[in-house]
């Protein structure tokens, strides 16, 4: 006679549920996560300053581009919390569908600035900056687009926060290149904490963009074709309400016929160790060249000279993670700033520091010189120049190889999105064990107690 097996106990299928949980919070901590929100440009206000108990605090809102064809039936103005998540202010469809052209759109009253504020701040000052978005959305109040603006909270009123400037400089090596040979575009954003993509055009057309890091951006390419280009690079911001975006001087590059030899890169010196940029020097109280990057104590004095600005130019001096203030420089007849005297701040900490000269202005030129303090290496000059794709593939610090990249630093340094990948599959993963256990430890309860046999 054979003998049928006992059916599964709800034991025993929590058991197998828990197991099947292990592998899925695997599965699930690997899967990348989408962004479901992206800033579509810049909102405006029609006046720059009101009062938070104003209904609507808005009127009427402009944008600089369209919505998405496909969340464009009505647009609701929102106050993102600091925490995540928005409230909203107020919203309409009068005037869709929003998806032709920068458009204008009256908010009817809704609730005012300050009942907001107040639904997650009860008590106490309600001043600080907040971010103000126009969510683009369908018929179903379904979409994650939108324009950013940002106010400035002080007691019962508000200001608009105008963006800080940028400034965007780019270099070409080699300057002169037959066909086929790799360029190296390399794109400097200032101030270096601006987040967001630098692209890469030859005249109009686009060659690539990458993210910038650190205040660096890096394209490389052998898609040019020969004779003579004309390239910038256009800095967008991630964040259109904090930064304004900003385009370089344009640089001369020339490709010349296939096989002819490449004009010589000015910044190579056949070394592996960090360069010091072409239009930079910098020496001791006494006159004397310092190595790049060098290690430099509290108090010392340099001399400074930096090269390529407008004839005259004012120049702004700033060092990173500073609160120091430092005179302003001015450029000669030639734009050169020379011998500017800069002494390291006597309470300044060990670590890694840029100091920044720049030249105010969309496309202002800056030159950066970089320094340690104390045992910290000297800082990161920026991606290497074997790092990338052959053809015009964006390398350098959004490309992976600098220390943000998904595969740049050891299993210690390890940061970015695979890095944080990792961490949600490890707690998903830990929590499914854990329900693994209790399934076990039911499972040998119930048999303990005579009420499971198999």
């Amino acid at each position: 006679m054979r003998h049928l097996a006992p059916p599964r106990t709800p034991a025993a299928l929590l058991l197998c549920c828990s197991l099947l949980l292990a592998a899925a919070a695997a599965v699930l901590g690997l899967a990348p996560t989408a962004r479901a929100e992206d800033a579509l440009g810049t909102l405006t206000f029609p006046v720059a300053s009101g009062m938070t108990a104003d209904n609507p605090t808005f009127p009427r809102v402009t944008t600089d581009g369209p919505c998405p064809a496909e969340n464009a039936q009505q647009v609701s103005l929102v106050l993102a919390k600091p925490g995540g998540g928005t409230v909203t202010l107020g919203k309409t469809t009068v005037g869709a569908p929003f998806d032709q052209g920068p458009f204008g759109a009256d908010i009817p009253a809704g609730k005012s600035l300050e009942s907001l504020l107040r639904s997650w701040i009860p008590s106490g000052s309600l001043d600080g900056t907040y971010d103000v978005r126009l969510m683009c959305r369908d018929a179903a109040n379904i979409g994650g687009t939108y324009f950013p603006a940002k106010i400035q909270v002080t007691g019962d009123s508000w200001t608009v926060q105008a963006a800080a400037a940028t400034t965007t400089a780019l270099t070409a090596a080699p300057a002169t290149a037959p066909a086929g040979t790799e360029v190296v575009l390399k794109a400097s954003v200032t101030p270096p904490a601006a987040a967001g993509k630098v692209t890469f055009l030859d005249g109009t057309t686009e060659l690539g963009s990458a993210d910038v890091a650190s205040g660096a951006a890096e394209l490389r390419t052998k898609t040019l074709a020969e004779g003579a280009h004309t390239l910038t690079a256009r800095f967008v911001p991630a964040d259109s309400g904090a930064y304004a975006e900003s385009v370089s001087t344009a640089v001369t590059h020339t490709v010349t016929e296939a096989g002819s030899s490449p004009s010589p890169d000015p910044g190579d010196t056949g070394s592996p160790t960090p360069e010091t940029p072409a239009d930079l020097d910098v020496t001791d109280a006494d006159g004397k060249a310092l190595e790049v990057n060098p290690t430099l104590t509290a108090g010392q004095k340099v001399l400074i000279t930096a090269r390529g600005y407008t004839k005259g130019a004012k120049v702004k001096v700033a060092l990173a993670d500073s609160a120091a203030a430092f005179p302003d420089a001015t450029a000669d007849a030639e734009g050169t700033v020379s011998a500017y005297a800069f002494t390291v701040p006597a309470d300044i900490e060990d670590g890694s520091y840029t100091l920044t000269l720049a030249e105010p202005g969309t496309g202002g030129h800056s030159v950066e010189f970089l320094f340690a303090i104390g045992d910290a290496p000297g800082p990161d000059p920026g991606p290497s120049d074997t790092a990338g794709a052959d053809d015009g593939g964006a390398s350098g610090p959004s490309a992976g190889g600098s220390s943000t990249g998904g595969s740049g630093g050891g299993p210690d340094t390890a940061t970015g999105p695979l890095a944080s990948t990792g961490t949600s599959a490890l707690a998903l993963g830990t929590a499914a064990l854990a329900l693994c256990g209790l399934g076990t430890a039911l499972v040998l309860h119930t048999r303990r107690k005579g009420l499971l046999r198999f």
